[in-house]
């Protein structure tokens, strides 16, 4: 007698990210492992691997953002992948220093999201987006510490596990509710 595996292990999800100095890769590895965890099947790749998305049931994206806009090589990815990534659930991340501002003059930029990131948002109808805090290396210029400073910006490592922990779980009960039975709604919600 064979036994039914449960739904969890029928749903296969590719994390894919773009990292400068590997915030966002420690970011992508921490989903895949929690996803894991969860019994789901995944695969955490950087996109110059090139994974294709066609091969998994859903997608978790990430990348690092700077100067306000996502990494070339993810925008590459992002134009290769997008009619594959807009058939199948899909979840979009970016990890940059606006969710760590504070102060009167960074706060009213905390939750501003770029218009690179809303173009791919558009483009790609993601289920749901986040963006996270990073790890910000204290810069060598004066003139950039006092600007950054003046943003209520700290240097170090800012990302906010619990909250990453956290978006993580709420996909995963998408996919695990949603995905084997429905198939997927056309109608997507943020999680």
């Amino acid at each position: 007698m064979t036994t039914e595996p449960d739904d969890h292990t029928r749903h296969t999800v590719l994390v894919v990210y773009a990292s400068a100095a590997g915030s966002t890769a420690e970011i992508a590895e921490f989903i895949g492992n929690r996803m894991r965890d969860s019994g789901l099947q995944v695969q955490v790749a950087s996109v110059a691997d090139g994974p294709d998305p066609a091969n998994y049931d859903a997608a978790v994206l990430g990348s690092a953002v700077h100067n306000r806009a996502l990494l070339p090589e993810f925008n590459a990815y992002i134009r290769q992948y997008g009619p594959t990534l807009r058939r199948r659930p899909t979840w979009l991340f970016s990890v940059g220093m606006a969710p760590g501002l504070r102060g009167p003059l960074g706060y009213p930029l905390k939750h501003v999201t770029p218009p690179a990131i809303t173009q791919v948002r558009n483009q790609l109808h993601p289920c749901g987006f986040q963006q996270f805090a990073g790890v910000f290396a204290r810069p060598d210029e004066l003139g950039t510490r006092v600007v950054v400073r003046l943003l209520g910006a700290r240097f170090g490592d800012q990302r906010d596990w619990p909250a990453i922990g956290a978006w993580t779980d709420a996909i995963t009960t998408r996919i695990d509710t949603e995905l084997l039975s429905t198939r997927f709604p056309a109608a997507r919600g943020e999680p």
